[in-house]
């Protein structure tokens, strides 16, 4: 395996991740009484972890404590991507429709 496969894998993994967070936590903020933001963390962190479950027994990750805190440390750059990606697409989108310049 070399180290290509494994960062586009990485990405990969977290684009989908991302996704999904950003889906759950779009549709659940309006159930949940504490702020948004912090709903995105729990979120990711849940996500990640079970990301890594998966991982782990499919035998595709070693299982250590190492990759706990790496998927710890993941999960708040996954949380930083679903918070703030869909309001810079929604951003560029709408001053796109009205033509304005996209690259300011």
């Amino acid at each position: 395996m070399n180290l290509t496969f494994d960062f586009a894998t990485i990405l990969g993994i977290i684009m989908a991740v991302s996704f999904l967070v950003n889906i759950i936590v779009q549709l659940t903020k309006g159930f949940i009484p504490f702020p948004t933001k912090l709903w995105c963390i729990l979120v990711s962190i849940t996500v990640m972890m079970s990301t890594l479950y998966a991982g782990i027994s499919f035998h595709m990750v070693k299982a250590s404590g190492a990759s706990v805190i790496f998927c710890i440390f993941g999960s708040f750059i996954v949380a930083f991507i679903a918070m703030y990606g869909f309001d810079t697409f929604k951003e560029l989108w709408e001053r796109f429709k009205r033509g304005e310049d996209i690259n300011e």
